[in-house]
């Protein structure tokens, strides 16, 4: 059943109950025969079904705010044309169904998955805890999505993400996650306020004027995520941003959000023009930290030089993509705040790492 649905028959069941309590009400107030304790019993229902019937139209309030966000979006994915496409949906069970001498009717053919599966809720959050070190302690989370085909297939992010960067519809995969998150820190509560969610975010969302003026009022509803949700973004995209993306950024900057960069190439950006900008987080390899850290004592120093910089402009430091425990005394060296990886943890379903007692008892 629909959600429209359902939540019609609800509400007009809770506006049956309260005007049948109505009814009583007149009648005993006409007739005065009704003893006092039976009216009062008759009104403390009448204002039960009033309480049952506002929390409706705030839980439907914030649902129709995200159908709305993601029918928009889906509505922007549409198959590309190519009048030798027969059939938009292939069955994939393996990677070489990816491979085709057409690249149009490849890419189409994912679209339509994807567009199927945001419209179906096939849709998955994944997480992959970030952890504090020397103690490896869960602290944040940085979200994925996974989509599931018909049959129940996962749909590799690699092949859907890059047939929508090609069709111009990544902004629509960011949009997705940004809502899953949202759902995910709502499960976690607010006794654990502590976590935080990073949700990868390209150009193209900051770019989108329509969406945006519509997820800035979804932030300013849901000010209390403020504290708990990062927007990150690779070092390339932040470089690229227009004056316009840029005072979209500060828009998001100013309601709370933190931000984080990662995939940078190089020690020596500047970090406090960053700082400026509200980026808190900065990811860096593994394999770039080890490498910028071996040779002589001016390399070393260099890292130092690196690690002080982001302290003195209050920027934490994560290390990314660790899988190896034979690297974490060199990363241990290097006074790293956070570490991310397979080591500490793949990415997995939320439920894997939020459990589940905890989304129930936020939904009670």
């Amino acid at each position: 059943m629909h959600l429209r649905q359902k939540s019609s028959r609800y509400c007009s069941a809770v506006l049956f109950m309260a005007g049948v309590n109505c009814v009583f009400l007149l009648a005993a107030i006409i007739t005065a025969e009704f003893q006092p304790g039976f009216e009062i019993w008759l009104a403390s229902a009448l204002v039960a079904s009033l309480i049952l019937h506002a929390r409706a139209g705030f839980a439907l309030t914030d649902a129709e705010q995200e159908i709305e966000l993601l029918q928009r979006q889906t509505n922007k994915i549409q198959p590309i044309s190519h009048k030798r496409i027969t059939v938009p949906v292939v069955k994939l069970d393996s990677a070489k169904d990816f491979v085709a001498k057409d690249v149009d009717i490849k890419d189409a053919q994912m679209l339509a998955l994807v567009k199927g599966a945001i419209e179906n809720d096939r849709i998955d959050l994944y997480l992959q805890p970030i952890v504090s070190l020397p103690q490896r302690r869960q602290r944040y989370f940085e979200a994925f999505s996974r989509l599931r085909n018909e049959d129940g297939t996962i749909l590799r992010p690699i092949h859907y993400l890059e047939a929508a960067e090609r069709a111009n519809r990544i902004g629509v995969i960011d949009n997705m996650i940004l809502l899953r998150a949202v759902q995910a820190l709502r499960n976690l509560g607010a006794e654990n306020k502590h976590y935080r969610i990073f949700c990868n975010i390209s150009p193209a969302t900051i770019y989108d004027q329509d969406f945006f003026a519509r997820f800035t009022d979804y932030l300013d509803v849901h000010s209390d995520m403020a504290s708990r949700l990062v927007f990150e973004f690779t070092y390339p995209a932040v470089k690229l941003l227009t004056d316009r993306a840029e005072r979209n950024l500060q828009a998001i900057a100013e309601r709370g959000y933190a931000f984080s960069v990662d995939h940078i190439s190089r020690l020596d950006h500047n970090w406090s023009a960053l700082r400026e900008k509200n980026f808190h987080y900065v990811k860096a390899s593994s394999k770039l930290l080890l490498s910028a850290s071996q040779g002589d004592a001016v390399s070393r120093a260099r890292v130092a030089s690196f690690k002080e910089t982001l302290c003195d402009n209050d920027i934490d430091l994560i290390v990314e993509k660790v899988e190896l425990e034979a690297h974490m005394p060199e990363i241990l060296a290097m006074d790293i705040d956070f570490g991310q990886g397979a080591l500490f943890g793949a990415p997995r379903p939320a439920n894997v790492y939020i459990p589940p007692r905890i989304a129930l008892a936020e939904a009670s």
